[in-house]
């Protein structure tokens, strides 16, 4: 019998295991693939110079080889026997990112005969993440939560120390009690793992509580005055309608904004789920044990750009601001200020609840059901129709005009701001007021709930054009009102329906199984005719 040659031997070995990588909001599994092609018979190298990967990946996985190789030195572990051929699979899928730097480090010291295989069906059953620090520290990656949803019924994911709470979510998903979430600090901790030398922590045996990443929204009791607004955001949040407040400035349109998505309705667990991976995906989550448990509010300013507004970037697209206020508020203060694409950038997300992001990398759809809250003063000095504007009627028109005539089609609700009268700015403030609104709101919700069972509309605000006689049922007073308001003016289809939409809203909060007139009237002074005409 020949003599067993060491060399050989590696030459002989396959070594397979999985890893994850990000793409838009969702996880990918990756099979990593690993072989020694050629032994180096005593001219040993430095790991990183032995390495060739294939299969799509991009510089950052080029990069994590010298990373790991310093991590390789920190531990003694100087040089490579062998050349390697490491394969990612699917080679049609872009990798980057340092989620591949733990298994790619595992692997490369498996190929090596450094390090043993578990059993191929232990193996299997692992799904590795993290980036490699140069001290061989292992470091928390963004999108963590959406790489453990990667995972079947039955497999455990070893990951950086810093995102084991963030995966723990994955028991939302039905039938996933029986995995488990093994985080490590080092790659020392891992290595000593595959060796059999040391039990890693199942993060999942112990009980988790998540702090919200979202402050709790201002009380409505907090807002002086402004009556109607209030009734405008009570409607908003009880049908979904979007808003647009129109006042001078200081008079708490951003208050009012800030404060909506205290009365929205609960997020229901699988939402909470839904937008922490979002969060994740994107980096916002600061901190391990944090999660997404109240409605997201996104303020953005003027100067934002469309790919950031609506999602984009180079290579694989990247969820935008509407991504990140999905299932909330979107706010936008000083609307003429945005620019036009930005804004007629929203059309589409506004109709449909999601935007489709093509790029040459990938094309990828980002959920974005979102209440819109728009904010902006009726002309360029904040003050027409009192004698304190300095600004003609000109100048009044060309910046109302700034706003399109589709996307104001888009927004349910229009309401006027009117300035603090001196008893309305001294009077006391409290708490409560939002508990109070909520109650009634949850209530409208729960009859749009039964309304739209079995159908993918979520509320009012979200019944397709064609379907509004369906929904909309009206009293044989309540129909003659419609269509008495409909005939004041020349009005589109769509605003005849949304005036149907808001007023089956407001009578959803009175408890009315029918449009009365006296809805249709209140949703008249918020849709029809337009507040931004009455300024002029």
């Amino acid at each position: 019998m020949p003599a067993f040659n060491i060399h050989d031997h590696l030459l002989r070995r396959d070594h397979t295991l999985l890893g994850g990588i990000l793409s838009g909001i969702d996880g990918s599994l990756i099979e990593i693939q690993a072989r020694a092609t050629e032994t180096l018979k005593g001219k040993t190298r430095p790991f990183h110079e032995c390495c060739r990967v294939s299969g799509m990946a991009k510089g950052s996985v080029y990069e994590a080889l010298d990373r790991i190789s310093g991590a390789f030195s920190k531990l003694g572990i100087n040089n490579c026997p062998v050349q390697i051929l490491i394969n990612l699979a699917p080679a049609s899928l872009e990798k980057g990112g340092t989620w591949l730097d733990l298994p790619l480090a595992i692997i490369m010291l498996q190929a090596a005969g450094i390090l043993p295989d578990l059993a191929a069906a232990k193996e299997r059953s692992l799904i590795l993440f993290g980036e490699i620090g140069i001290h061989g520290e292992l470091r928390r990656v963004p999108g963590a939560l959406s790489l453990a949803y990667c995972a079947s019924p039955g497999q455990s994911l070893i990951v950086p120390q810093g995102n084991e709470k963030e995966c723990a979510l994955i028991l939302a998903k039905p039938g996933h009690e029986g995995c488990g979430i093994f985080p490590a600090s080092s790659l020392d901790d891992v290595i000593s793992f595959f060796r059999g030398e040391r039990v890693l922590p199942n993060a999942l045996r112990e009980k988790i509580v998540f702090e919200s990443a979202i402050e709790k929204a201002v009380d409505f009791g907090r807002i002086r005055g402004q009556n109607q607004a209030k009734r405008a955001a009570e409607i908003s949040a009880a049908g979904g309608h979007n808003l647009l407040l129109i006042g001078p400035p200081g008079e708490g349109k951003s208050l009012m904004a800030s404060a909506l998505p205290g009365i929205l309705p609960p997020l229901t667990d699988g939402a909470k789920v839904e937008i922490t991976k979002i969060w994740s995906a994107c980096g916002m989550l600061e901190a391990d044990g944090k999660a997404i448990t109240r409605r997201p509010f996104r303020a953005i300013h003027h100067s934002v750009t469309m790919p950031a507004l609506i999602g984009g970037g180079a290579g694989i697209p990247k969820p935008g601001e509407v991504t990140l206020a999905h299932h909330g508020i979107l706010f936008l203060d000083e609307l003429p200020e945005f620019s036009r694409q930005s804004l007629e950038s929203l059309r589409q997300p506004l109709e449909t609840g999601n935007v489709t992001i093509t790029r040459v990398g990938a094309t990828l759809t980002f959920p974005c059901n979102f209440t819109l809250v728009a904010a902006m003063n009726p002309c360029p000095c904040g003050y027409a129709g009192t004698d304190r504007c300095t600004c003609s009627s000109s100048e009044v028109k060309k910046y109302q005009k700034k706003l399109s005539g589709p996307l104001l089609d888009r927004i349910d609700l229009q309401v006027p701001l009117a300035s603090l009268s001196t008893d309305e700015r001294f009077a006391p403030t409290s708490d409560g007021e939002s508990a109070t609104i909520r109650r009634r709101v949850v209530r409208a919700r729960s009859i749009q709930e039964a309304r739209f069972n079995g159908t993918n509309i979520v509320h009012n605000a979200a019944v397709p054009g064609g379907s509004v006689a369906d929904y909309c049922e009206f009293s044989e007073l309540g129909f003659a009102k419609y269509k008495e308001v409909i005939a004041r003016g020349a009005v589109s289809t769509r605003t005849t329906d949304r005036l149907a939409k808001v007023s089956r809203t407001i009578a959803d909060l009175e408890g009315s199984a029918k449009i009365e007139p006296e809805n249709i009237e209140e949703a008249a002074k918020f849709v029809q005719g337009g507040v931004l005409d009455s300024t002029v």
